[in-house]
């Protein structure tokens, strides 16, 4: 027993002389409280040190001492640069605490001989610093330098870093550049998700040749797994395919499963599946994009997560309809490049070939969201099925602007060019090309006018036909800013000469949809001219909520296809937007109810015989002298959503506070969804329910609100109610349609 407790002692004290001649080597703590072992470029990290947060940012913590590096100094907006003096390696490890952004340009950088051997950001976004750690070993003795960067604008767009030092002792959880190498022999890699974890970033090569750019997937790291998701590698048959982690924990429980598979199976029909609506195969899906129709085919690009069913890694998903009703889904349009994702834009038919792609070229205009917001083009040949993207792109940018994007692009008859809506900040700005390779700035609008309670984005401008005269539109999605929160989409009625759009004095700003609901919608270009219609479709869903609703595989829908009329409301011209003539086409297994007179309630027991939450509901209320009237629809739990006609405040409302599941987000059903009402003698209504939404148009599309729900059961009663004045409800019908 003496002798193992004296080696116990022997191993201890040789322990402790180890540490002793090889303790840890601070390059940098920031105590000092100056950056005098760096040299400052820019403004972002201030003049010295900071103590804690600055001025408008959240409570920094996980800092040791007293100060630490911070590039908020000016907020998320400024840039800048430290780089360490050169040191040499004489450690195992470099360990530092690192917060802030996940941008890919905030990050703190290992450089050696002019090669970037380590690049990190944070994990997470969070003011809450972490430890990292780089292994360096096999760099001993050799000299190396640190960057610590912050050149990204917006949101997030800071870094936090601390305590850098030299140890022969790791002291992350996080492995840096973790490879996971498999020898492709089937159809996809498959990929375990959870929602609530932190993105990943994980970049794909093929025998050591990076392939497109990084991914962002929130990998399961406990024991819940959501769903999966694919990465397409049957291409790449025979050869040795690599996914590199940014960072990967050692206790992610999920690692190991990451797989090959020749099958990817889930469930399509879940709970809140529409049956009629269109929506993404799986992942997330946000705004439309680059609707066109050629030769029989509607076409529906949308911006695109197939990594996930939260916002990320935008791409072009690709959808075609020939009845505007059912939807075939194609492969991926468009894919993020080193110009940066794929954000919104248009598509046009270049019918006399200006651009030079050949006659009748499918081309998209589009939105390049890398450093800067920039527009690029990319051309089909083959009706849309594969894009070739335009060698010298972007065709168009202004560093100076920040939000430049969206451009939604036409043919001008009258001034022969094509015409371009571009969301320029908080304006719109219209550009003039004859080949759409090159744009000249032809006038802005917006200024003091309108909404301006968020950023200005997706525009669309089009003539509409009044009494024989033609008007010219000009919609403007706005985030945040809407009628009744979050995101919603304005319009100005005017006149367009070519060069500039001129509003009439109205009462600004009218809303297309004044539910939560439809954001971000555009029309089609290149309908056939015997149809004349201008066709419209929007992201069903508001930013307030969208990464937080219920369902898993996919996210969000699109609103049902609609027909955009200028119309009168007794005071003013307004744009109506009912639902396409098609729609009716689905309809099936009428319940006709016929006419009742109300006088307190009256209600319809069962809606339907077979009812899976995909109906129409159609009728007319005459008010005859009432002051106000509702009817909802309500499920055996009780659920139910409210439709209120207040006539004395002519306000119509809708109240979704005990319409399902609602408290996944506070700003769900927090309050009652208003729209203006004009007073009449009659209201013609239709309701559109399909399991997770609902779309009311009142007076064929005059007053429209779309809201989403998630109803445990669907609901298969409705009721209406009086304020003790009786009411006619004029033929009552109930279709089930799919």
């Amino acid at each position: 027993m003496n002798n193992i407790l004296k080696i116990s002692s022997t191993l201890l004290a040789l322990m402790l002389i180890g540490c002793a001649t090889n303790p840890d080597i601070i390059i940098d703590d920031f105590e000092s409280g100056t950056y005098n072992k760096w040299t400052v470029e820019g403004d972002a990290f201030g003049a010295t040190p900071a103590t804690g947060s600055y001025a408008g940012q959240q409570a920094v913590e996980g800092f040791e001492g007293k100060h630490l590096a911070n590039s908020f100094n000016g907020g998320d907006d400024s840039r800048g640069t430290l780089i360490s003096q050169e040191f040499t390696i004489e450690r195992d490890y470099i360990n530092f605490l690192l917060g802030g952004g996940m941008n890919q340009d905030t990050y703190i950088e290992l450089v050696m001989n002019n090669e970037s051997i380590y690049k990190s950001r944070s994990v997470v976004e969070t003011e809450t610093l972490q430890w990292m750690t780089w292994n360096v070993k096999e760099y001993t003795g050799q000299k190396a330098i640190i960057r610590i960067v912050d050149n990204q604008r917006g949101g997030w767009g800071h870094i936090l870093v601390d305590q850098i030092e030299q140890s022969n002792t790791e002291k992350s959880v996080f492995m840096v550049d973790h490879e996971l190498a498999f020898d492709a022999d089937k159809k996809y890699i498959l990929v375990p998700v959870d929602d609530d974890s932190p993105e990943s970033v994980i970049a794909l090569a093929v025998e050591g040749t990076p392939i497109g750019v990084p991914m962002y997937i929130r990998v399961a790291q406990t024991e819940r797994i959501d769903y999966w998701i694919p990465i397409d590698i049957e291409k790449y048959k025979g050869k040795k395919v690599t996914l590199t982690f940014a960072h990967a924990k050692k206790t992610d429980k999920h690692l190991g499963d990451i797989r090959q598979s020749d099958a990817f199976n889930f469930n399509y029909d879940e709970t809140y599946r529409p049956s009629y609506h269109h929506t993404p195969l799986y992942g997330w899906m946000n705004d439309p994009n680059g609707m066109v129709y050629y030769d029989g085919e509607y076409h529906l690009f949308f911006q695109y997560n197939p990594y996930g069913s939260r916002w990320a890694n935008m791409h072009w998903g690709h959808s075609v309809s020939k009845d505007l009703k059912k939807w075939e889904y194609l492969p991926v349009a468009l894919a993020p490049d080193s110009l940066g994702s794929i954000f919104s834009g248009s598509a046009v038919i270049d019918k006399n070939n200006t651009a030079g792609f050949g006659k009748n070229a499918m081309i998209a205009i589009y939105t390049s969201a890398g450093k800067s917001q920039t527009q690029s083009i990319a051309y089909s040949t083959d009706k849309g099925r594969t894009f070739t993207k335009y060698e010298h792109n972007p065709v168009l940018a202004d560093p100076d602007i920040a939000d430049f994007r969206d451009p939604k692009v036409f043919w001008h008859d009258a001034s022969g060019q094509w015409v371009m809506s571009l969301a320029t900040s908080q304006t719109i700005t219209f550009y003039g090309s004859k080949n759409l390779k090159e744009w000249n700035k032809l006038s802005e609008f917006g200024e003091g006018i309108g909404s301006h309670a968020g950023v200005w984005e997706c525009p669309d401008l089009i003539p509409l036909a009044y009494n024989g005269q033609t008007k010219w539109v000009l919609f403007v999605s706005i985030n945040p800013g809407g009628p009744n929160g979050g995101s919603a989409t304005q319009y100005f009625i005017g006149n367009f000469d070519g060069k500039t759009f001129t509003a009439d004095k109205l009462d600004y700003p009218l809303w297309l949809d004044y539910g939560r609901d439809n954001y971000a919608g555009v029309t089609w270009n290149n309908t056939p001219a015997k149809d004349g219609r201008h066709l419209f479709i929007g992201w069903m869903n508001n930013w307030d909520y969208a990464n937080s609703v219920p369902p898993l595989n996919f996210s969000s829908a699109n609103t049902l296809v609609r027909e955009l009329k200028l119309v009168h409301n007794g005071k003013h011209l307004v744009v109506a937007n009912p639902p396409v003539a098609e729609v009716a086409d689905l309809r099936r297994n009428a319940e006709k109810i016929g006419t009742k007179q109300v006088d307190k309630t009256y209600t319809v027991d069962k809606l339907l015989r077979d009812n899976r939450g995909a109906y129409e509901i159609e009728f007319s209320v005459k008010p005859k002298g009432t002051d106000s009237f509702e009817f909802k629809l309500v499920n055996i739990k009780g659920e139910n959503i409210r439709f209120i006609f207040d006539l004395t405040k002519n306000i119509l409302s809708v109240d979704r506070t005990k319409s399902g599941l609602v408290d996944f987000s506070d700003n769900f059903a927090s309050s009652l969804i208003d729209a203006p009402l004009a007073a009449k003698d009659s209201y013609k209504i239709r309701l559109f329910v399909d399991k997770a939404s609902t779309e009311l148009f009142v007076n064929d599309g005059e007053v429209v609100q779309t809201n989403i729900v998630f109803p445990a059961e669907p609901y298969n009663s409705l009721v209406f109610t009086t304020d003790g004045q009786a009411i006619e409800v004029e033929d009552i019908n109930i279709y089930n349609l799919n």
